[in-house]
């Protein structure tokens, strides 16, 4: 009999991903049901009021037939899943409402396969539509308001349409168990949650009738606002965990625009030493964004060293905090991509990474040190433009040397600084902290998964143009990653030199939002901005501010995550030339710590997913061509290239863990 063969599930402290497998098509299948089951510290099951602590996965998307008008959620077994993986988005994010679960659960997963009711089924769960209150709302869509100014509430059912009984084929498959958590060894992983293209978002700001102008902005710059925290995850509270300990911190940052994380270092004041770069021009004026951060760092006598560039070419663009004891010993460091901004906190996907280990925090004291060392003109007044301004030659020479610890599980952490090329532009000349990541990349066996902002244009000299050439020469691995930028994508066309802008002009940008090579796939991030296409998806927004800004903020490749070989990059490094060459950057490459490479895999699967899903539809909306209906399928038909092996290779390859 067909059946479910692996069932494997991997989580970091968000979210998890559960995949499985199928040895053959399954007749009459539909879906599977996904069921989280939470489990005491010991594996056994866990109890709450009596009852076993369960619950089949949410899911959004109805029959062919149905609809869900006001984007409820139902149970998984009434809209099962239609592929082989599934991301459990509401591991710690409840379904409904802004509350947070716990970290440090224990949950696993069983998955089984449900067709139509027959006679001799087990019945799946009644698809009967629940009673749910939303707002009363008028023609345009706009809430309709009672004496009291508050909405209006009515009970609807959960969704319209015909309901769709179920039942169960074959047995439940259960995975291995999971520890949720931000710890692993000498590690703390975690993760932002701002990914902004999500109906749950959209319908949140939708609440009032309409979005106002950067009206998201607004709610992720207050400290207080509860979608801030949410978007934000783990994150924050583990930048204010590293500041309650004893000692003293030294900061190299990027940017510092985010009025929490300025209180914190005002908070701090006495404690903290800090290098902050400048900010980009505005209207001729350098550094206007950190401009209010700097002068109260001023005023409150922090000491602070101003790392002013002020050109195009060159960018302080470290995010880091080392943390020294009171014995005046380092003891951990704080990286990773996250800007100290509203931006990077709450409205970008972002990772960072606290390292309890004191030789690498002395290692990146080291770097800092040397950074201070290398001082540059300070400009008067500081929004002075300063061509000229750029790393010393010694601290470059320094940087072009790696250093390596061995942790305590055995694995290896290296780290790199930039710049560390004499050239101040880019050559054709690779440096040596990319070809240390190309050398590790060209040893993959399994798999290369990434997420980049803007590592260069199309992709050349960069992680992507080198994936791509691995990928084309290994038809057996698996590459896949996202990126933020249209420019970044390696079947980009640029506009002509001499376009100024007509409308009319036949030469245009070519912007893709998907390249496909075989095994190779990359996407970029993507909205859902056309209602009919899908239709009960609403339109999305994108950025946190208008149309500007980056959406994936991640600078993470992932190579053979599931294999005692496995390796980890990150930091501040754009994981392109320019970066080598031109800017203040961090890039940690950690080999052989497989619970880490897991944790930062599902950051990257669950980010390439998210994306993939409105790339694919907004590539055949450029291209002209019929998307996805926005219903499930009626017949069994779409898992058959599934089980055929047309699609799914990287669905089966965490199946087989």
């Amino acid at each position: 009999m067909a059946k479910i063969t692996d069932a494997k599930a991997y989580a970091n402290n968000e979210v998890a991903y559960v995949a499985w497998d199928v040895d053959e098509m399954i007749p009459g299948c539909l879906g599977f049901e996904v069921t989280r089951v939470n489990l005491n510290p010991d594996g056994s099951e866990a109890v709450v009021d009596g009852k076993p602590d369960r619950h089949r996965c949410a899911t959004w998307v109805g029959f062919k037939g149905q609809r869900n008008p006001n984007w409820l959620p139902e149970d998984a077994g009434i809209w099962p899943v239609q592929k082989l993986a599934w991301r459990d988005l509401t591991l710690r994010k409840k379904r409904a409402g802004l509350d947070r679960r716990p970290d440090e659960a224990f949950v696993r997963y069983e998955i089984r396969a449900v067709g139509d009711l027959k006679p001799g089924m087990l019945a799946a769960p009644d698809p009967t539509p629940y009673r749910a209150k939303v707002a009363k709302r008028d023609d345009a869509g706009k809430p309709i308001k009672g004496a009291d100014g508050k909405a209006v509430m009515i009970e609807v059912p959960s969704y319209t349409g015909v309901p769709r009984p179920l039942g169960y084929i074959g047995e439940a498959v259960v995975t291995n168990d999971l520890h949720v958590t931000t710890r692993r060894g000498a590690f703390r992983s975690s993760f932002t949650n701002g990914v902004l293209a999500a109906q749950w978002l959209r319908n949140v700001l939708l609440a009032d009738g309409r979005i106002e102008p950067d009206e998201l902005f607004k709610k992720i710059s207050n400290p207080e606002d509860p979608h801030r925290k949410y978007l934000a995850g783990d994150v924050l509270p583990l930048i204010h965990e590293l500041f309650e300990r004893p000692g003293t911190f030294h900061l190299g940052l990027y940017e510092l625009d985010d009025r929490e994380l300025q209180d914190l270092l005002l908070a701090n004041a006495t404690k903290i030493h800090v290098i902050l770069s400048n900010t980009s021009a505005e209207a001729k004026l350098w550094d206007k964004r950190n401009a209010p951060a700097r002068k109260e760092l001023i005023d409150a006598g922090v000491d602070i060293q101003h790392r002013m560039f002020n050109n195009a070419t060159h960018i302080g663009h470290n995010k880091f905090v080392v943390h020294v004891g009171t014995d005046g010993k380092p003891k951990s460091v704080f990286t990773g991509s996250t800007n100290w901004t509203s931006t990077g906190v709450a409205g970008q996907t972002n990772n960072a990474l606290l390292v309890e280990n004191p030789q690498v925090a002395e290692i990146f004291l080291d770097y800092w040190k040397r950074m201070k060392a290398d001082a540059l003109t300070v400009p008067d007044p500081f929004s002075t433009p300063m061509s000229a301004s750029r790393q010393g030659k010694q601290f470059r020479e320094d940087n072009a040397t790696k250093a390596s610890v061995v942790l305590t599980n055995g694995a290896e952490l290296t780290t790199w600084y930039s710049p560390n090329m004499v050239e101040r532009t880019k050559t054709k000349k690779l440096p040596p902290d990319l070809a240390d990541v190309y050398r590790r990349m060209r040893l993959a066996k399994d798999a290369i998964l990434f997420l980049a902002f803007y590592p260069a244009q199309r992709g050349t000299d960069c992680i992507i143009g080198e994936a791509i050439e691995i990928g084309r020469k290994d038809r057996a691995l698996i590459v896949a990653g996202a990126v933020s930028s249209p420019q970044a994508m390696p079947n980009y066309v640029p506009k002509a030199k001499n376009d100024a802008g007509d409308p009319d002009d036949d030469d245009p940008a070519v912007s893709p939002h998907t390249f496909r090579d075989a095994n190779v796939e990359i996407v970029r991030a993507s909205r859902i901005d056309d209602r009919a296409l899908l239709k009960d998806f609403g339109v999305e927004q994108l950025t946190a501010k208008g149309t500007v800004g980056a959406i994936i903020h991640d600078k993470v490749l992932v190579i053979d995550p599931l294999s005692p070989d496995c390796t980890v990059v990150l930091g501040s490094h754009n994981l392109g030339f320019k970066a080598s060459y031109s800017n203040d950057e961090n890039m940690l490459i950690i080999s052989g710590d497989r619970a880490l490479a897991e944790a930062y895999a599902v950051h990257v699967l669950d980010v390439y997913d998210h994306y993939r899903f409105r790339a694919i539809e907004a590539e055949r909306k450029r291209q002209g061509k019929a998307g996805w209906s926005g219903f499930l399928e009626t017949t069994d038909a779409w898992l058959q290239p599934y089980a055929n092996r047309k699609k799914g290779a990287l669905m089966r390859y965490f199946a087989r863990g």
